[in-house]
């Protein structure tokens, strides 16, 4: 059927008749050209001659282009439309050297030897930024070749060179459903050869200090990716941010994108990355019947952090106003007049039904490709039919409760905590999620103005006074199975990432990650074997068909003195065990 349609044998322009899944490899120029404007601020930006601009950049960009054609950056979140992974890589890029101007790298270097690296460390910056989401086409996209016919040519397989030196004139995509969310992060180093000119690769080669940061984030590793990680982090941030919220105007007068767009969006990116997990006991959501059940503050707090995260600075902080919007666009479904419903879940698996306030929406909102949506929850949710009377403040203790260890004798308390880890999506840590109950833990201090911002370097030290202080006041709970916090033998486990996201540090700038890094620069913890920061344990007790298991930081037995002194710990967590 495709041979009978009209297909162009030049990658010049997409006929009439071709069909609108169907997406025709063009050539580097012209896919660059829809970016010049970028690509001569990025020019203006590096700052070097020509001829050396043309030998290090020029092979660089045509590559990326022609390796990214028109795929999208994300299936629904990000950068979707075609063209969006190209697009992405170039505003990172630009963001990322417009950034790294701001610094003086290698940082401690003489005047002499910054004049005579910092050409090296620009093109460490500029290259690390441009691949650093460049596996997403080998983790997350199916791409069918076809010939100039429209005959199948077989899926495209990276690993043999970019679509057109397989001949391939034209292409449609897929997503790959059971994939692996973080696996795109560590292919970039296997393409690195492919896209970065060999004259690159020698010169970056022989400034060791920026080349093994930049190799430490081509292969994933943003934790000792150090300077060059933290710059290309916020670069990729602003790219994000500001296509999420509309901000990029491709008209005069566009307008920003409305509130419950955005909603939506950052919903979709966290339930595809499970990071509200559904279908199980503790989860975030059910999906059942038509619609999809979410627990409404977990819900809403997980959203707002998450834009925020993103860089939108106009996100209410109330969640009546986000149910507003959502409800006014007509993106949830109300309970009568109200967004909030209460209903019980349950599964036979569980011991009793949770009554819960929930938040209801369509499943086709979420997920417009039925075959896209998660299986449907194996039980019930059953809508008693009341609204919350002041959704304007929305209980925390109605909030999913997370499993806790009971009291009673030891062989229960065992029977009980493993059940909660078994209850638990496998996708995520067992502790990922606070009890809703649990007092919240004491803030950072937040009394810093503007103008006396405390240092971003020293979220690290921050972060370890904060602990010290809740671990003191008990109100970061130890062993318990919503607990952040493990007594073990080896000495205290960090579960990573939960307890860097509990912590609010008071410099605007200091994300997540960017604290989890500046904790590792303390080196109190204690590293494995192979030099990675990350311990595995597993529970333990009665035989079980599945076996939970926890990630974080140890700080070792012989160190809790002097980093915690006079604090007085539980005895070691009987169900955990050091995983080799």
């Amino acid at each position: 059927m495709l041979s009978k349609l009209n297909w162009t044998k030049h990658h010049t322009k997409r006929t009439c008749s071709l069909p609108p899944d169907v997406f025709l490899c063009q050539q580097p120029v012209k896919l660059l050209g829809h970016h010049r404007s970028l690509l001569n601020e990025i020019r203006r930006n590096v700052g070097i001659p020509d001829i050396h601009y043309r030998a290090l950049y020029h092979p660089m960009f045509h590559q990326f282009a022609a390796w990214s054609q028109e795929l999208p950056a994300s299936e629904a979140h990000h950068h979707c439309a075609p063209g969006g992974a190209l697009q992405h890589g170039i505003e990172v890029a630009l963001h990322a050297v417009k950034r790294r101007r701001k610094l003086l790298l290698p940082g401690g270097a003489t005047a002499e030897q910054l004049a005579a690296r910092q050409d090296v460390w620009t093109y460490a910056v500029v290259s690390a930024a441009l691949l650093h989401d460049f596996g997403k086409p080998v983790a997350d996209i199916r791409v069918l070749m076809l010939d100039a016919d429209g005959k199948n040519m077989g899926t495209w397989l990276p690993w043999r060179g970019n679509l057109i030196e397989q001949g391939c004139h034209a292409y449609r995509l897929s997503y790959r459903r059971q994939r692996n969310y973080r696996l795109h992060e560590r292919l970039p180093a296997f393409f690195i050869s492919k896209v970065v000119p060999q004259i690159g690769l020698e010169w970056l080669s022989d400034e060791r200090e920026a080349f093994t940061l930049w190799s430490a984030l081509m292969a994933g590793d943003w934790e000792n990716a150090g300077i060059i990680g933290e710059i290309v982090s916020h670069a990729d941030a602003q790219s994000v941010a500001a296509v999420l919220a509309g901000d990029q105007q491709q008209t005069p007068g566009a307008r920003q994108r409305p509130l419950h767009e955005r909603l939506l969006t950052g919903l979709r990116y966290l339930l595809d990355q499970e990071a509200l997990p559904l279908n199980a006991r503790g989860a975030a959501g059910w999906i059942h019947g038509d619609s999809v059940w979410l627990v409404s503050k977990r819900t809403l707090d997980a959203l707002r952090e998450h834009l925020e995260r993103e860089g939108h600075a106009d996100i209410p902080q109330r969640n009546d106003r986000l149910m507003d919007a959502l409800q006014q666009s007509g993106s949830l479904i109300p309970c009568d007049d109200k967004a909030i419903w209460k209903a019980q879940v349950f599964a036979k698996s569980w011991p009793q039904a949770n009554t819960l306030t929930v938040l209801r929406f369509p499943v086709g909102k979420i997920w417009s490709d039925p075959t896209a949506a998660p299986a449907p929850f194996q039980g019930t949710v059953t809508p008693e039919g009341e609204t919350e009377a002041d959704t304007a403040a929305i209980s925390s203790d109605n909030s999913q409760p997370g499993p806790a260890i009971p009291n009673g004798r030891p062989k229960q308390q065992e029977r009980a905590y493993r059940q909660s880890v078994e209850d638990s999506p496998e996708s995520v840590d067992v502790f990922s999620e606070p009890a809703a109950s649990t007092p919240e833990p004491a803030p950072a201090s937040t009394e810093s103005t503007e103008a006396e911002q405390p240092p971003l370097a020293e979220s690290g030290q921050r972060f370890l006074a904060w602990l010290r202080q809740n671990l003191e006041s008990g109100l970061l709970e130890t062993n318990t199975a919503s607990g952040r916090i493990h007594r073990v033998p080896e000495g205290l486990l960090l579960i990573s990432p939960g307890i860097f996201k509990d912590y609010r540090d008071p410099h605007p700038d200091a994300t997540w990650q960017h604290v989890q890094r500046r904790f590792a620069r303390l080196k109190v913890h204690e590293k494995m074997t192979d030099g990675t920061n990350i311990h595995v344990y597993q529970v333990v007790g009665e035989k079980s068909r599945k076996r939970g298991v926890v990630k974080g930081f140890l700080i070792p037995e012989a160190s809790l003195q002097d980093v915690f002194p006079d604090l007085s710990l539980p005895p070691p967590n009987a169900y955990l065990q050091r995983k080799h």
